[in-house]
């Protein structure tokens, strides 16, 4: 296998986005797809910190600074953390060689389905027509299956144990997220 690229490039990333897009299709295997390194997990953690930027910097300019930086924190925080307690369950049940093959397609999904839900709230920012987020529905559930299958495929340990991964990553995106709203303050009116 050759070298993969793990640069932060506008175009590589453009490329994984595209590649994840596929891997949701059906269309590429996961294997073939990523940096399954512990390279390509750093290259996955450092794209969701440029797409939470990018999706977040539109609501920051509006609401302040304390947004956009919260927003960040919370991204990277919670990412490290899910990162981490995803590597250390792995080890704990024999499943340590698997680590990066289920962390780097988890983290690029979740990359995709930021990504594209985070336009599509700026695009309600900007209109103002909150029906257009009915848009995110379709996406949230392609999304959780295909991280349910990731963990299902990669692992080899059924849809259950999947599953429970599942449920720790939207647990530690819960937390983060309660503790955000209750730390910043979102100017009214």
């Amino acid at each position: 296998m050759t070298t993969m690229d793990n640069s932060l490039s506008f175009g590589r990333l453009a490329e994984l986005v595209k590649l994840t897009l596929l891997v949701m299709l059906g269309r590429r295997p996961v294997d073939a797809s990523y940096d399954l390194s512990p390279a390509g997990v750093w290259q996955a953690i450092w794209a969701s910190m440029i797409f939470t930027f990018l999706v977040a910097i539109f609501p920051g300019m509006q609401n302040g600074f304390s947004l956009l930086a919260a927003n960040m924190l919370m991204q990277l925080v919670a990412i490290l953390v899910m990162v981490l307690l995803f590597a250390m369950t792995l080890r704990t049940t024999g499943l340590e060689a698997r680590v990066c093959a289920f962390i780097v397609p988890f983290l690029w999904i979740e990359n995709v389905q930021h990504l594209f839900s985070g336009l599509v709230q700026n695009l309600v920012i900007v209109t103002g027509d909150a029906t257009l987020l009915i848009l995110i529905t379709p996406l949230i559930f392609w999304s959780v299956y295909w991280l349910w299958r990731v963990g299902r495929d990669q692992l080899g340990r059924g849809g259950w144990f999947a599953t429970g991964l599942l449920f720790m990553s939207f647990m530690i995106d819960a937390v983060m997220f309660m503790f955000v709203q209750n730390r910043v303050q979102l100017p009214t009116g």
